[in-house]
């Protein structure tokens, strides 16, 4: 290992750890901030939040200076640029913001002509409706005031905002909004996250162990393929009663519907490799397990893309299922309860920020194949002119045609 690399995995390694160092400092000087601690409890503010990221961050500039000033410097120059980058965007693509104008100010004129109906809220809410009778009353649903248990310590999270469940409704403020979303949010999150990272690993793992050895590919195709075809969402009451309702559970639930889907897509991308690789390599004396892993491993990954990303959407329907029929927090859980209530404005902002998390998950699945196929020549055009194409044809056929005469 050169010491390059070995200075890199100490300065993560560092990072982590000052995580906690840096909180401890904070609290040493509780006595100077309008934080608590007192016999193990500690109550937490945002003075204390602020100072602790501050101070977790400036690990960074102590030992990376020249790069941590330059990616802020970096960051700042992206900010100011955002309205710039914004209109360069509408001029680029101007049918895709006429396209959502059209969809929003549609949906806002629905929501004045639609029938009231019988229920208590909108069937078509509005954007008004939605966000003052839907999203602000969302400040009573955040968990954390009962605090949050570690080893030796106990956080108190009453001092970030007033508890309108206590409180009053009076007592509403957008900050407790924000702390409710980010509360079951992180919940989700963390859900998804551990399920479909095993799902992950073990799908990919397997689906690429099986075809090195051909009789047990062809034992085990049929047998995946049936567990695909098993509606997943049927086993969510088993999961249940077999698991109960845990991280426990909803990490074996996503994680064996990712893997299955994974298994089957990874098995079918190492068959679609061409001969031609394979051949290539044992002419030039490579082994077979060499071959295998050197030439038809990287081979198959550009055709697991779709996959990959087939996967990070059927990992959130799965988790937003699994919460939907049991659990207590989460986003899901906040669906079910808009359910109940026939609460259709807080469906549509669950369905908003799950399509905005799923557009992350996209984005961070699809940086992380472009990295597994980083070998892989790059297009320098991003796009093709078909009229450009369709002439030069042209032009060459007659061209043919003059030759021929």
């Amino acid at each position: 290992m050169s010491l390059t690399r070995l200075l890199r995995i100490l300065f993560w390694v560092g990072w982590a750890a000052w995580i906690f160092g840096s909180g401890l400092v904070v609290l040493a000087f509780s006595s100077l901030g309008d934080w608590q601690f007192e016999e193990g409890t500690l109550h937490l503010t945002w003075q204390f939040i602020s100072f602790w990221v501050v101070l977790w961050w400036a690990y960074t500039f102590v030992f990376r200076y020249r790069r941590s000033a330059a990616a802020v410097i970096r960051i700042g120059k992206g900010i100011v640029r955002l309205p710039e980058r914004i209109l360069n965007a509408v001029k680029n693509n101007p049918l895709f913001f006429i396209t959502w104008a059209v969809l929003l100010v549609g949906w806002q004129i629905v929501s004045y002509i639609a029938p009231k109906g019988t229920l208590e809220h909108p069937l078509v809410p509005g954007f008004d409706y939605i966000i003052y009778n839907a999203l602000y009353r969302l400040s009573g649903n955040w968990d954390l005031f009962g605090g949050f248990s570690l080893p030796g310590l106990t956080l108190q999270f009453g001092e970030l905002a007033p508890f309108p469940a206590i409180e009053g409704a009076e007592s509403r403020t957008w900050t407790a909004v924000f702390l409710a979303l980010g509360f079951h949010s992180f919940m989700t999150l963390s859900r998804l996250v551990a399920g479909l990272g095993v799902g992950l690993i073990a799908g990919l793992a397997t689906g690429l162990a099986l075809p090195y050895w051909s009789a047990l590919r062809q034992i085990s195709w049929a047998p995946f393929n049936f567990l695909r075809m098993i509606p997943l969402l049927a086993a969510i009451p088993w999961m249940q009663f077999a698991l109960g309702v845990d991280l426990r559970a909803t990490t074996l639930f996503i994680g064996f519907g990712v893997w299955v889907m994974l298994v089957v897509a990874t098995m079918n991308a190492v068959a679609n490799v061409p001969d031609r690789y394979i051949e290539s390599a044992r002419t030039l004396g490579a082994s077979r397990l060499r071959t295998y892993f050197k030439v038809v491993v990287p081979g198959a990954m550009p055709e697991l893309r779709t996959a990959l990303l087939l996967a990070g959407g059927l990992g959130w329907s799965l988790t937003i299922a699994a919460e939907f029929l049991g659990f207590p927090t989460g986003l899901g859980f906040m669906a079910a309860a808009a359910v109940q209530e026939t609460n259709t404005a807080r469906l549509v902002i669950v369905a908003i920020v799950v399509a905005f998390y799923s557009l992350l998950t996209f984005y961070g699945l699809n940086q992380m194949f472009n990295r597994m196929v980083s070998w892989m020549p790059q297009r320098v055009s991003g796009t093709t002119d078909i009229s450009k194409v369709a002439g030069a044809a042209g032009a060459a056929g007659r061209a043919g045609d003059q030759l021929h005469e």
